[in-house]
């Protein structure tokens, strides 16, 4: 310092990490009659430890435009015009070398906590809702925020309704309960309540396909559930609004009653059938249905409970890249697979004549005390640093898969794709998702430009 003047005191600041501290002597001189060391945290102290600060900027994104000169024969004969508007464009999509991001619940469920009630993290961080927004039949049944089946189904409808004015394409997946479940109660009226089966009913494996078909002791449980997805999809029919229909899926696997060991590839046909029969009895028109099973190690596998031609619009599949242990360290094997099973996939929807996609994917990560984990962790990721979002969605566009989806940010501890603790900080793999945002072939909802 180059000055004449006395200085009584100094204060001396430095930037150092927040849990060291000084122990050097400090000299001074005479002239200095006292010293002080000011240490002040590097962050905020409301901001939980595992928040990073986010330094990646969303671009504004061009609309791209779409060949529509293709043609694709639909399940429903009578299907709307607006449907029929989403096949040829699904198709054509994937031809022009762009790849459709989807999310589960994406207006519905969120993690950040001051967000309004259809808030969403992914349009949080990167300003667009997901070009798909998911919802679930175990959703529109109800839960205990609503007083009933029809006030849950009429708030889903509402926020699918909005999400397709902000551009969004609408898909619908079934967690269907068990028929013989005893949380399905019968009402005075003769219709039946759903909100009280929960995820676990699903899994249940009481019952069988005749119990649920034409003179079984369930049929009737079975229409019903089908009323209530009928009067959903009717709901957004009236708004001229498509959805993607993924029922019974992941049937490879036997976690459901309606998969794997827990039921025959023939009985698996039969009640499928008979579910889009009676939702085009119905007057349900506004339908692509999906045939999604798990990971299969050929296409003699994946075809083996495909309902057939006449009953499917999209062919699919579900699958998760899992970490069992912890510390968990990456590994490149899960895309291996996803890209076999998508050419296994891919080749199907080609011999077939119909539109092939990753229905289901995400990334889960054992807890560090060893318990088991529903998704992403809050911090330490094995996938951190390896651009995860953009090369699944390089695998599926490289198999000519026009979308995939990301399954549904539920809790902290129980989420998909990376949130926002606030305007400046967040999850740790946040800019590399804003960096799949960015990406000239990822398509969001403010580019799908389909309604």
């Amino acid at each position: 310092m180059n000055t004449k003047q006395k200085i009584s005191s100094l204060i001396l600041s430095a930037c150092i990490g927040c849990n060291l501290s000084i122990v050097n002597n400090v000299y001074a001189n005479e002239n200095i009659n006292s010293v002080s060391i000011n240490q002040e945290q590097s962050i905020n102290k409301n901001i939980p430890q595992e928040m990073v600060k986010i330094t990646k900027t969303p671009t504004i994104k061009a609309n791209f435009t779409i060949d529509k000169n293709v043609s694709i024969k639909l399940v429903d004969k009578n299907a709307t015009e607006k449907t029929k508007q989403l096949a040829i464009y699904l198709k054509s999509v994937a031809n022009q070398d762009k790849i459709i991001f989807g999310h589960q619940s994406d207006t519905s469920s969120h993690v950040r906590a001051d967000l309004p009630a259809n808030g969403s993290d992914v349009k949080d961080i990167t300003g667009s809702l997901a070009a798909i927004t998911g919802v679930d039949t175990l959703a529109i049944a109800g839960d205990s925020k609503f007083a009933t089946t029809k006030e849950s189904l009429d708030h889903f409808a509402n926020l699918s309704i909005e999400a397709a004015k902000q551009g969004s394409l609408i898909t619908v997946s079934t967690h269907f309960p068990n028929f013989s479940s005893k949380n399905i109660i019968k009402l005075s009226d003769g219709t039946y309540d759903f909100s009280k089966c929960g995820f676990s009913d699903c899994g249940d494996f009481t019952g069988s396909a005749k119990d649920i078909l034409p003179g079984g002791q369930y049929n009737d449980r079975y229409l019903a559930y089908i009323d209530m997805i009928a009067e959903y999809c009717l709901a957004l029919q009236d708004k001229n609004i498509p959805i993607l229909f993924r029922p019974f899926h992941e049937a490879t696997g036997s976690w459901f009653w309606w998969g794997g060991n827990n039921m025959t590839p023939y009985n698996y046909k039969r009640i499928y059938r008979y579910m889009v029969d009676q939702l085009q009895e119905r007057g349900v028109h506004n339908l692509l249905y999906v045939y999604a099973p798990g990971t299969v190690k050929n296409e003699k596998e994946y075809l083996e409970r495909y309902p057939g031609d006449d009953y499917v619009d999209v062919v699919a599949f579900d699958t998760y890249d899992v970490y069992y242990e912890s510390p968990a360290y990456y590994r490149n094997d899960f895309f291996d697979m996803l890209d076999k099973n998508c050419q296994i996939v891919s080749k199907v929807g080609k011999d077939h004549n119909k539109i092939s996609a990753l229905a289901e994917v995400g990334c889960g990560v054992l807890k560090p005390d060893g318990s088991d984990s529903a998704g992403i962790l809050k911090e330490n990721n094995p996938i951190l640093g390896h651009n995860w979002y953009k090369k699944v969605g390089k695998i599926a566009l490289k198999n000519d898969m026009p979308y995939f989806l990301l399954w549904a940010n539920f809790s902290p501890y129980n989420c998909y794709i990376p949130y926002k603790y606030n305007d400046d900080y967040g999850h740790e793999l946040s800019d590399e998702f804003i960096e799949f945002y960015n990406w000239d072939k990822s398509v969001f909802a403010n580019e799908v430009n389909f309604y």
